[in-house]
């Protein structure tokens, strides 16, 4: 490894210890947020606490075995007594399943707003706390258990891995579009029938706030397919040409690594009530200190 490449590695590993704490310290603040305000425990606030689980566990996990990976590579492999494969093939796995489960969550995250816009009477029956629950229990369990086929199948995994990006890609895309289409007719339908406000008041109120809702999904998956696209790229590339990737994959992956840092102050810029409790602790911590 030249010089300059062994400069930008030790700037990348500094700045993913960066995001690592940002990601922890924010992750925390908003699970915490959830747990101490009891109104804050809907359903839908459970799924975006299971993302936030898992970008806690990014930055806790994740980024610490990867600023580990890229360190090793700065040194010849017969000067450290870590066994490299072992340690690639765990942080692999633990890489694929995290991001696995974060993909995952903003899919069902995705499904559960249009949900709520298409069948609003139905959706407290439907989506109940409890199956939020079970869910994200299968997508953990599910994702840790595909990730793992690469400690005995590299091939096997590649194809479970496009399988899951694909569907959980499909399954956001075709519920924003779908919520995109009701919301439009709802516009519509509340412009033919003006002469009717009094009546309409309540529904419209309601409507406004499921919008909202839907939007801040559709930020999150944004910014989500923004952080995760140039590691897609840098990963078909290598495997269609031969060349040393690693620089890529590097930066790429911290760029993966953002989205977990990102989604908190992505959450209390969108959701008032998770920023004022966000901030009313960091106001107390502040006067501990």
């Amino acid at each position: 490894m030249s010089d300059a490449m062994q400069k930008v590695v030790a700037i990348n590993c500094a700045v993913n210890i960066v995001l690592a704490w940002t990601s922890i310290i924010g992750n925390t603040l908003v699970l915490h947020a959830v747990w101490k305000t009891p109104t804050l425990r809907s359903p839908s606030m459970f799924l975006l606490c299971g993302l936030a689980l898992s970008d806690l566990a990014v930055g806790a996990v994740a980024q610490p075995l990867f600023i580990a990976n890229d360190l090793i590579a700065l040194y010849p492999q017969s000067e450290t007594p870590i066994h490299v494969p072992l340690f690639l093939n765990i942080y692999n796995m633990l890489g694929f399943s995290l991001c696995g489960i974060s993909l995952c969550t903003v899919a069902a995250i995705s499904v559960d707003r249009m949900i709520a816009i298409q069948k609003s009477l139905e959706y407290p029956s439907i989506v109940t706390i409890p199956r939020v629950t079970r869910l994200l229990v299968t997508i953990w369990t599910a994702c840790v258990i595909l990730a793992s086929t690469q400690l005995w199948h590299q091939k096997s995994l590649l194809i479970l891995m496009g399988t899951v990006i694909c569907v959980c890609l499909c399954l956001s895309t075709i519920s924003h579009i779908k919520i995109y289409k009701t919301v439009r007719h709802h516009r519509n339908a509340i412009q033919i029938q003006l002469q009717a406000v009094e009546s309409n008041t309540g529904n419209a109120n309601n409507m406004s706030g499921l919008k909202k809702s839907a939007f801040n999904a559709f930020i999150v998956f944004l910014v989500l397919i923004i952080c995760y696209c140039p590691y897609l790229v840098v990963y078909l590339i290598s495997s269609f040409y031969s060349f040393n990737d690693f620089l890529g994959r590097s930066v790429a992956s911290t760029i993966v690594f953002t989205n977990s840092t990102l989604n908190p102050f992505l959450y209390c810029w969108r959701l008032s009530e998770i920023r004022e409790v966000v901030l009313r602790t960091c106001r107390k911590l502040v006067c501990c200190i």
